[in-house]
């Protein structure tokens, strides 16, 4: 099995949340799913990620390692969807609408506002 994101973000959650059914919920999905999820990243990484008792989880020394670990690579991963391409030109924005009495009046507002568009 290779990690992927999904598998991160789920440590993250559980984590969070405390218990599987509460990280389930946040995720989307249930209990069961998110309880051999987990058990199959714990399998991959050779050791218990999270010790389990009767009023939920919380992560092992090793298992809090990987999850400020998973943390890390979440926000890179998300920094580097949120950067532009160096040499991208800028985008165009277009916008349609029906024929109102709304549109010169928003048309006047956006050229005031931003003059660089027009």
């Amino acid at each position: 099995m290779e990690l992927e994101l999904r598998h991160l973000r789920a440590l993250c959650a559980i984590a969070d949340a405390g218990s599987l059914g509460r990280a389930a919920a946040e995720l989307g999905t249930s209990q069961q799913a998110v309880s051999t999820q987990l058990h199959r990243i714990e399998l991959h990484f050779g050791e218990p990620l999270f010790e389990r008792n009767t009023t939920g989880v919380r992560p092992t020394r090793y298992g809090a390692e990987v999850v400020a670990s998973a943390r890390d690579v979440l926000a890179r991963a998300e920094a580097v969807g949120r950067r532009p391409p160096q040499d991208a030109p800028p985008r165009a924005l277009r916008l349609a609408a029906t024929n109102s009495r709304s549109c010169p009046a928003w048309s006047d507002a956006s050229a005031t506002s931003y003059p660089s568009w027009y």
